[in-house]
């Protein structure tokens, strides 16, 4: 009798273990670099939208971009699929200008100076797989992108450049 409750209590915490980890299986990470014109981007974001909208299962996963490079880990339910991009660097300028929450006081000019089309106007792509990912963004005032990491067709990621240097997106 005491053997089968020893046996039903060592059984519980194999249980919970077994939860647990399905309920992590699905969860992935992913990391990389951005540069804009050959320099890292240091200070911006990076955020993963999921193709045809965020909700809370599947929500939009920004991270921050330090020294050019970022990284996503599982806690942020960066779940398998397809992603849109958009990277946003806003960039000091050395000037001082009124502060519009302030009246009286000055703040440091910053700039967005990633183009729109890396941006509110992303066509910016990656394919994010279960597990671990790397997602590199070369990306160029011109429009140029190139990348490596996860990626389908017509996406940054993958181990192919999604659009050959020196090449330039048409505008639409």
């Amino acid at each position: 009798m005491i053997r089968a409750r020893h046996l039903r209590l060592g059984f519980i915490p194999l249980v919970l273990c077994i939860v647990l980890l399905a309920g992590c299986s699905g969860s992935s990470r992913v990391e990389g670099t951005v540069t804009l014109d050959g320099q890292p981007v240091d200070g911006g974001t990076i955020t993963f939208l999921p193709e045809g909208g965020g909700d809370q299962k599947n929500p939009n996963v920004p991270g921050q971009i330090i020294n050019g490079k970022y990284s996503i880990d599982s806690a942020h339910k960066l779940a398998p699929g397809n992603y849109k991009v958009e990277v946003y660097w806003f960039k000091k300028t050395g000037k001082t200008i009124p502060n519009p929450n302030d009246p009286g006081t000055t703040i440091e000019e910053a700039k967005q100076v990633i183009p729109d089309e890396f941006n509110k106007s992303s066509k910016l792509k990656a394919e994010i797989s279960s597990g671990s990912n790397t997602a590199n963004f070369e990306l160029k005032s011109g429009g140029v992108i190139s990348g490596s990491g996860p990626a389908g067709p017509g996406a940054v990621g993958g181990s192919d450049e999604t659009q050959p240097k020196g090449k330039k997106r048409p505008n639409p």
